[in-house]
């Protein structure tokens, strides 16, 4: 049943950003209000839920879009699922297909304080609230206000399945405190990976805590994000245990089942 205060709106467009990854822009509901990094409730009202009980229609899906964009934008792995298949395939646009959206929800968020140094650990599609934290500070900067510096470690399993490559590039060009590192675990040879101080470059192999020490200046006193399936989240807070980082430095969300 849908919960009386979400909000109705129209699936207005699907665009991919990575292989097998889309992005679906949503209606912004007036008075709909949120922090980056926070996540919805998406849930298909006309939804025909298998007889197996295996899908009912809904997901928790982190916001991708910046609290200053007009329009909501989410964005998910595609995969053979009943809720998957439905959303791939719905009507777009003016008359486009309605689903249910919660209010904003989760307190995975920026901190006050602009000066910290931060370090954002993803994998594969947990990339979506970073995606919405980075381009808040973007506006951010553009607006003239104080931003931290920001290593984001982004692994993936292919360069291919690297969700909006060529965003984060003119992230990299338009926040000068912003570094971007592509850690791809089966290196397939393009684009090849790259070492030295640029911004935004490629790195064969896994995050590890080797990796993190070589990469982030001053990484004791960061504080840390991490998104990812469960067992990647499991393997990184290893890695920042490994590294010293106190717990209450590290902020975690879980993306699982998707």
């Amino acid at each position: 049943m849908t919960d009386p205060d979400n909000f109705l709106v129209r699936v207005l467009a699907r665009t991919p950003i990575a292989t097998d990854t889309l992005a679906f822009f949503l209606e912004r509901p007036a008075g709909f209000d949120f922090e980056a990094g926070q996540f919805v409730s998406l849930q298909l009202p006309d939804f025909d839920a298998p007889e197996d009980g295996s899908d009912d229609g809904e997901r928790m899906l982190s916001i991708a879009s910046a609290p200053h964009d007009p329009h909501l934008m989410v964005a998910m792995r595609m995969r053979d699922t009943a809720f998957k298949r439905h959303f791939s395939q719905c009507a777009l646009g003016a008359d486009g297909a309605l689903v249910s959206l919660s209010p904003a929800m989760g307190d995975f968020v920026l901190p006050e304080d602009p000066h910290q140094p931060l370090v954002m650990l993803a994998g594969g599609i947990g990339i979506t609230p970073f995606y919405s934290m980075l381009r808040h500070l973007q506006h951010q900067a553009a607006s003239g206000k104080a931003v931290p510096p920001v290593t984001l470690l982004y692994g993936n399993r292919t360069h291919a399945l690297a969700a909006w490559r060529s965003e984060f590039a003119q992230l990299c060009a338009d926040l000068p405190r912003l570094r971007v590192l592509h850690v791809i675990a089966e290196d397939e040879g393009a684009p090849p990976p790259s070492r030295g101080q640029d911004a935004h470059v490629w790195h064969a192999g896994m995050i590890d805590a080797a990796l993190i020490q070589q990469e982030v200046p001053d990484w004791q006193a960061c504080r840390y994000y991490i998104v990812g399936p469960t067992a990647m989240v499991a393997a990184m807070q290893d890695c920042l245990d490994a590294c010293g980082v106190p717990p209450e430095q590290v902020a975690i969300e879980f993306f699982a089942g998707y």
